[in-house]
């Protein structure tokens, strides 16, 4: 209710400009869930328990009796997690909502990290399980790193792990495309120098084995192209080969190595990280939720970025009637807005545009909304008539037009305003062709109305013509 009566104005421009509710602007901000609180702890214990399973790996360290007594530790607060986000969520959302998959997997691991303790204590008072029921507990307690990825605090590290989901598909048809170029040639190689014994009184080694059959002359070709082109005894291959068949084979190899080495494998590559960049760059906004959670960001973040223009243009105008321009200083902090200094009046000019961009509040707001870095020039971009002033709408719609990634829209819709304008232009060339055209019919009448005149009174013409 505050903000709606302190800047209701203001929230009605902005809804509007940024195609928000105005209800949705004006009311708080969500309070932070209890379970972000909670998040940084959980990693720190997940982090903790995949340093202390590296350390189990040492012979010198797995004999310490207090292994069990961290384990049972970490076990506990894996349990006590489960149960604070039932508590939190809901059992219907716990086991029903958006995050059922990753609440499953927390339920399993808690499970199997009870399992883990018990196995542990029996196997130290009885000494009877298996070592690989021991070697599989330890494997199922790894896993628990990966649970570091369902936490909302470690969003980047979500973003690269789903851009690396997002390419597996491209990864396994690249693969496929990789099998079937080194197939073909591994049957040439299989055929021609599995075929015969490689050896001679110059060289003595045999590299026939290396080719035998299909499969394995496939391993071969694949390590040859990867740069591993050695024998059992570490002798290149490829010199071998050379020197045992001469320019045919270098040809052969060579071209074969430029296609996979450097065509296959750099055209993998790239599509590879294309796709999975593409992948990482989007954002949580694929809901209508989270899109509508954005939005309001968005606009809120506009009001703010609003109010400091606008205290700036009251203060801006204030000193100008005391006649202290020169010694004006904006500061965010000292600047007080009100809902009526936002009105239709405000024209932000150049000076003052350039003088409010280099508070850090506002460069915050700047970098919130995704403006880009070269803010000085921005003020040419917006004033896109040429007037030397903003007003206030047009500050807020330039911004928003200006703010994030160039898209496809955008060269879209500067071609379609070029035809527009180019459609008017033809209109009123049309429209002044036609009046062109009236104009020189009248002025013909005119011209013939005359000249009938001065053919009937030559005394009358001749006053006509002085007129």
């Amino acid at each position: 209710m505050k903000e709606i009566l302190l800047a209701g104005d203001t929230n009605r421009l902005v809804a509007e400009l940024t195609f928000v509710r105005i209800n949705d602007l004006a009311a708080p901000p969500e309070p932070l869930h209890p379970l972000m609180y909670v998040e940084p702890f959980v990693a720190f214990l997940i982090i903790c328990n995949g340093i202390m399973i590296g350390l189990q790996t040492y012979d010198e360290l797995s004999v310490w009796v207090g292994w069990t007594s961290l384990e049972i530790v970490f076990a506990a607060f894996l349990v006590l997690e489960i149960i604070l986000r039932m508590h939190l969520l809901g059992c219907s959302t716990f086991w029903c909502g958006e995050d059922k998959l990753w609440n499953l997997f927390d339920v399993l691991l808690g499970i199997t990290g009870i399992t883990d303790v018990t196995v542990e204590l029996v196997n130290q008072r009885r000494s009877e399980i298996p070592t690989s029921l021991l070697r599989f507990c330890r494997l199922i307690r790894l896993v628990r790193i990966v649970k570091v990825f369902r936490l909302k605090f470690m969003k980047d590290l979500r973003l690269m792990v789903k851009g690396l989901v997002a390419g597996l598909r491209t990864l396994s048809l690249a693969f496929t495309l990789l099998l079937a170029v080194i197939y073909v040639i591994s049957g040439f190689a299989t055929y021609t120098i599995g075929s015969e014994d490689t050896s001679s009184e110059a060289n003595p080694i045999n590299l026939q084995p290396y080719f035998r059959n299909l499969p394995v002359s496939m391993f071969t070709s694949f390590r040859c192209f990867t740069g591993e082109c050695t024998n059992d005894l570490g002798f290149p291959m490829t010199s071998l080969l050379a020197d045992r068949f001469g320019i045919g084979f270098v040809a052969a190899y060579i071209a074969s190595y430029m296609l996979v080495s450097l065509g296959i494998f750099n055209v993998i590559l790239a599509v590879y990280v294309e796709i999975t960049m593409k992948a990482a760059k989007e954002t949580d906004a694929t809901t209508a939720e989270q899109y509508a959670r954005e939005s309001i960001r968005v606009a809120r973040t506009t009001r703010e970025l609003l109010k400091k223009f606008a205290a700036a243009y009251r203060i801006f105008q204030e000193l100008e009637e005391q006649d202290q321009v020169s010694r004006i200083e904006f500061r965010s902090a000292t600047a007080i807005f009100t809902d009526e200094d936002v009105h239709d009046k405000i024209a932000i000019t150049k000076e003052l545009f350039l003088l409010v961009i280099q508070d850090r509040d506002v460069q915050r707001l700047m970098d919130e909304l995704d403006l880009p870095p070269d803010r000085a020039n921005l003020f040419e971009v917006i004033d896109a008539d040429g007037s030397g002033t903003l007003h206030i709408t047009e500050l807020v719609q330039g911004l928003l037009k200006i703010r994030g990634e160039i898209k496809k829209s955008d060269a879209v819709a500067a071609l379609l305003a070029t035809k527009a304008v180019q459609s008017m232009v033809a209109e009123i060339k049309e429209l002044y062709e036609k009046n062109l055209d009236v104009l020189r019919s009248t002025l013909q009448t005119e011209l013939s109305y005359i000249r009938r005149m001065n053919s009937r009174a030559p005394a009358s013409a001749f006053r006509v013509a002085n007129l």
